[in-house]
């Protein structure tokens, strides 16, 4: 079940694409980041470690794991999308394990993410498609709970 993530016209499977991700995900304070490449995907997780005040161990304190698909699966609803402002297709691209509780974070990486792929939009778990218009008045509106809702609301 699709729960929330970005969506692309065309996907080609491209080494610069998960740098770039990568790139945003240290940007924003990600210092470790680990990938398992599959047939059709790449599996992400990226951490954020913490040293401890006490034992000067580094531990994890935040994680994101996301999915980033290779091909094309035409799985209508689950991998592909009709887009209704274009009445086309959009298929899975990056796939964010879980947002709740990692809103400001989400929010951050959407809104660097889609200042280098403005043609991308992203689908939320309630099934509303947002663009990169629409992920910057999120971001200056600084209600996280956008995610959540339609981009009407704005």
């Amino acid at each position: 079940m699709w729960r929330a993530g970005i969506l692309r016209k065309r996907i080609r499977a491209n080494k610069e694409d998960m740098e770039k991700v990568i790139n945003i995900l240290m940007s924003i304070g990600y210092t470790h980041c680990s990938i398992s490449d599959s047939k059709d995907y790449y599996s992400l997780s990226a951490s954020i470690l913490e040293e401890d005040d006490e034992s000067n161990i580094k531990k994890r304190v935040y994680n994101m794991y996301l999915n980033m698909f290779l091909v094309e699966i035409d799985i209508e609803g689950r991998y592909k999308f009709c887009y209704p402002r274009d009445n086309c297709y959009y298929y899975a691209y990056i796939y964010f394990d879980d947002i709740k509780g990692r809103e400001l974070i989400i929010s951050e990486f959407l809104y660097r993410y889609f200042k280098l792929f403005p043609e991308d939009i992203f689908l939320n778990k309630s099934g509303y498609f947002y663009t990169k218009e629409d992920i910057e008045m999120a971001y200056c509106n600084k209600d996280l709970n956008w995610l959540y809702n339609s981009p009407d609301a704005l």
